[in-house]
């Protein structure tokens, strides 16, 4: 009998899923880790340890997703769970306040997206655009005012679920410590935080951003959103970026994420820079 439980206890475990005992990832910057980021298309991990999803190349796309998914759903009861991420991002645009077309923060049943370049930031095509059957869910950082998915400005975040007509966006923006709104300039060329936090109790999605390391108090979106409906149990996670006619070069600095939990913090003096323009041809090039 003791046999059986034996053998039985370690025929559960090596059935259980690697991905499961995954609930946590810390990249501050990238060297040494290409084993665990899948990489698409134009996305590259430099010798400096910053990932650049595109350089300022017209009409490309790249994606970097961690190659194991992550378990988001309880299996008895199908219920989300809690989950933050943050990260370092940063856009240099080909040429100044001329950027395009922006980056997302996504998690999706696959690594390997059918998507476009352009205004489809690599996330979808002409003809999967809103199919609820896509299960992808988006936080993007646009730059290009795309009014044919009804863009606010050409500066905004946005929360998508399935298409990239935003659920909710928002000028980029951050509160100070006197909780006054201070716009921010996504294609400045300077690093800038992110936070995405999700409270499954609350069904509550929050997303933050700042030019500091410091987490401002007040969000800038917060939407009311029951992602139990839109994960599978297991989802890939990652980020997608595309450039179109106007170009520019995507970076993420550093990623943080954890599963029922805050994610650890970033500090930006601590991560990779982003590089700088060359000047004598005035070319944005990926070092």
């Amino acid at each position: 009998m003791a046999n059986f439980l034996i053998f039985f206890s370690a025929l559960l475990f090596l059935s259980t899923p690697v991905s499961s005992q995954l609930n946590e990832l810390f990249f501050p910057g990238f060297k040494d880790l290409s084993t665990d980021i899948t990489l698409r298309r134009e996305a590259k991990i430099k010798k400096s340890g910053i990932l650049c999803l595109t350089n300022d190349t017209s009409r490309v796309q790249g994606q970097a997703f961690h190659s194991s998914p992550i378990q988001f759903k309880n299996y008895t009861n199908g219920q989300v769970f809690s989950f933050s991420t943050s990260f370092a991002l940063g856009i240099v645009p080909e040429y100044p306040k001329l950027g395009g077309h922006g980056l997302a923060f996504t998690i999706s049943t696959s690594k390997d997206l059918i998507g476009l370049p352009s205004q489809y930031l690599g996330l979808f095509n002409s003809t999967n655009m809103g199919n609820f059957s896509d299960y992808l869910f988006a936080v993007e950082f646009d730059t290009v005012q795309d009014f044919e998915f009804g863009d606010i400005d050409d500066n905004h975040v946005g929360i998508d679920i399935n298409s990239l007509n935003s659920n909710v966006s928002s000028t980029a923006a951050y509160f100070d410590d006197s909780s006054t709104k201070q716009n921010l300039n996504l294609k400045s060329g300077a690093p800038i935080l992110a936070w995405i936090d999700y409270d499954a109790s609350e069904n509550l999605l929050n997303v933050t951003i700042s030019p500091n390391s410091s987490k401002p108090k007040l969000p800038l979106l917060s939407f009311n959103v029951n992602l139990s409906a839109i994960f599978h149990e297991f989802m890939y996670i990652g980020f997608s970026s595309a450039t179109g006619l106007l170009a520019s070069s995507h970076y993420i600095l550093g990623w943080s994420f954890k599963i029922n939990g805050e994610a650890r913090a970033l500090d930006l003096s601590f991560l990779p820079p982003i590089p700088d323009k060359k000047k004598q041809t005035g070319l944005l090039i990926c070092l």
